[in-house]
């Protein structure tokens, strides 16, 4: 885990784990923080617990622990709750915690191509025996601009601060341009000619939302890469799933190659659709409203987004991201 974090913020992610651990019985000592986005993930094999905080947590953990049910019962390759009673989701103060079976995996990063066969088991399937939501992006990044213009005094006057740092304009502004922004892509999205039939999607599935098991771990299916992450599966559109892994390639420098490696498996090159630049605006709209009200705490991301935006601003699709890490 490289990401820095204050003082005050991993003395809160770890005295919430501290607290989640205590009720269900594991020892929160060795306990390592493997990522903080938008949600913590800390490694205690056997388990992996994942902590988040917001409006809508609950009810989204709620979600998820019956989506991973579901999608057990039907053999897809994605990751599983840890069994019994952690099976649920556990709170703690404002934050709620679901527990996983932590999987080992290889040292290599996922390459593009590893989606593939995951993606196209997700997406044989058209529905799941629990409700899920329509695709709504848009409607979830309003919610996050939302949330940072009604942020507790000492946070709103950090992300103030940061706002006229980072961009040289004040937080009110940045936040009124990127509703706009949303307001204009979501009629964009509107005259769409969809070319793939709708149905389960995974909602987030770039490559570190998906692990890579070591070679004849457990059973001959072992080796199929796992999709994690499962806040965001709905129902929608296959192609905005096949975002994220062109969005590499286009937005964040990554191996062309690669992504053809995917579109070779996959058998679909989004690129090429007349849909793309929509859903590519979509894209970049996701991440930099992730975590435009969560930054306090956290300069590697602060620093990060403020890059991002700087160029989403300037209409400049030509720069370069990076990972928040």
């Amino acid at each position: 885990m490289t990401t820095a974090l204050s003082d005050t913020v991993a003395a809160e992610l770890h005295g919430r784990l501290s607290d989640v651990c205590a009720q269900i019985g594991v020892d929160p000592h060795g306990a390592r923080l493997v990522k903080y986005t938008m949600n913590a993930v800390f490694v205690a094999p056997p388990i992996a617990i994942r902590l988040a905080a917001g409006a809508h947590a609950a009810t989204l953990a709620r979600r998820v622990v019956s989506v991973a049910a579901c999608l057990e019962k039907v053999g897809m390759p994605s990751v599983r709750l840890a069994p019994g009673v952690l099976s649920r989701p556990v709170f703690s103060g404002e934050w709620v915690a679901t527990v996983w079976q932590y999987v080992p995996t290889v040292d290599d990063e996922p390459k593009p191509v590893d989606l593939a066969a995951p993606l196209l088991a997700l997406h044989s399937l058209d529905g799941l025996d629990v409700a899920l939501p329509r695709w709504s992006p848009i409607e979830k990044f309003r919610q996050r601009l939302n949330a940072a213009a009604a942020l507790p005094h000492e946070e709103a006057a950090e992300l103030e601060q940061w706002s006229r740092t980072e961009l040289a304009i004040p937080a009110a502004d940045l936040l009124r341009d990127v509703h706009r922004r949303c307001d204009e892509v979501e009629e964009d999205l509107e005259k769409v000619a969809w070319r793939l039939p709708p149905g389960v999607i995974h909602g987030d599935a770039h490559t570190g939302n998906v692990l890579l098991r070591p070679a004849g771990d457990l059973a001959p299916t072992s080796s199929v890469p796992l999709l994690c992450d499962l806040d965001g599966l709905c129902i929608g559109p296959r192609e905005w799933d096949l975002v994220p892994t062109a969005h590499g390639a286009t937005r964040f420098g990554r191996s062309p190659a690669a992504y053809q490696g995917f579109v070779d498996a996959y058998g679909f090159d989004i690129t090429a659709w007349t849909g793309w630049s929509v859903l590519r605006q979509i894209r970049d709209l996701q991440l930099v409203t992730s975590t435009i009200d969560s930054l306090a705490g956290r300069p590697d991301v602060a620093r990060e987004l403020g890059h991002r935006l700087r160029s989403l601003l300037a209409n400049d699709v030509s720069a370069t991201w990076t990972r928040y890490r």
